[in-house]
């Protein structure tokens, strides 16, 4: 398997607005694999009093804000209504490939968030598509001044206006201070977020680490997106794995915080990635692909998406769900050509551990 599986900061500036925000991604050459394996990342920034125009995505894909806060507007074709949410640090949000969404900075400081999940082929490969309602690259401004005027029943004159308007905007403003946006009803917001970083871990080690996720089971919406995700974290030194997807799905990481190392091991023990990874970056895991994790000094974070609702993993670590546990102790003596006190050693190693691990002490 001859495949680049990770990458540093995203190199692609989609759009950039001084003072306002950008949307950057990964370029081909830097990371082809998003385009070979018809994944996507996608990454938002919005200062202060921000906004990125309306939108909607040809591919389904889940939001993490990793700093910052932010109100969005989401509409389903369905039934054309909108819901107005508030966003912070540490929520997930699954956008399936037919909703509407924009975005503002009603906050005081910049907001950050990454966007990983699959793509449309046929339109741009290893980026997120969208089409935008309105600006100088909006839907408004491709159809001619005369079925404007006709769909909205304006005359000539006001149509010619609206979309004169429209070529002078970009997709990214700045509103300004004092205009009313409209206030969010978290009343559904239970039923489109869910918060990764305040989430009761499924795992958490003393000076180890915790391991966070969100699947259909709790939160029904990802059924129809297709996707689930984790969110990882580790203390200095903490190792997360071995540990692979059990099923058909992949898996794309971005590091929210932090450095670490990373080994993924393929078929016949290959080390296909042996590698340094930093805040800012990209790595993928193959499936059925074994992959460990070492946080550095200063810890480590990441955000993955997994492409499946439900994620189902193979633990070859510590603790109940491992492997090891489950093989009975005459296999693992043969098949380790292990004594059988060192058998039973090992196990009792299995027993007391977990995915995550913390900084050994020998």
């Amino acid at each position: 398997m001859d495949l680049i599986l990770a990458s540093k900061k995203a190199d692609k500036t989609m759009m950039e607005v001084e003072g306002v925000g950008g949307y950057y991604g990964w370029s081909h050459n830097q990371f082809p694999l998003l385009s070979q394996k018809k994944l996507a990342a996608g990454l938002l920034l919005l200062q202060p009093h921000g906004f990125s125009q309306p939108y909607y995505s040809v591919s389904s894909k889940i939001g993490y804000v990793c700093e910052g806060e932010c109100i969005v507007g989401l509409i389903s074709p369905e039934d054309s209504k909108e819901e107005v949410i508030k966003l912070q640090k540490g929520d997930a949000l699954p956008l399936t490939l037919k909703t509407v969404s924009w975005w503002y900075n009603d906050g005081d400081s910049e907001f950050k968030i990454i966007f990983l999940g699959e793509y449309d082929d046929e339109y741009t490969p290893g980026e997120y598509c969208g089409f935008y309602l309105a600006g100088f690259i909006g839907t408004l401004n491709g159809f001619s001044n005369e079925f404007i005027a006709k769909s909205f029943h304006m005359t000539k004159t006001e149509s010619d206006k609206l979309i004169k308007d429209q070529s002078r905007t970009n997709l990214l403003i700045k509103i300004n201070e004092g205009t009313k946006m409209p206030h969010p009803c978290n009343k559904v917001k239970h039923k489109l977020v869910f918060n990764l970083d305040s989430a009761k871990p499924c795992v958490e080690v003393k000076n180890g680490g915790v391991l966070s996720a969100v699947t259909c089971r709790n939160l029904p919406l990802l059924g129809d997106v297709g996707l689930s995700a984790n969110r990882v974290v580790l203390e200095s030194g903490a190792l997360f794995g071995p540990i692979f997807t059990a099923d058909l799905s992949v898996q794309l990481s971005f590091v929210t915080k932090g450095s670490g190392r990373v080994q993924i091991v393929g078929p016949l023990r290959k080390v296909v990635l042996d590698t340094k990874v930093e805040e800012g970056g990209l790595f993928f895991v193959p499936k059925f692909f074994p992959f460990v994790v070492e946080a550095d000094e200063g810890g480590m974070e990441f955000f993955s998406v997994i492409t499946s609702s439900k994620q189902v993993y193979g633990e070859l670590s510590g603790g109940k769900k491992s492997i090891w546990e489950a093989i009975s102790p005459s296999v693992l003596e043969a098949s380790l050509n292990m004594t059988p006190d060192l058998t039973e050693y090992f196990k009792s190693k299995i027993a007391k551990g977990a995915v995550i691990a913390p900084p050994s002490t020998i």
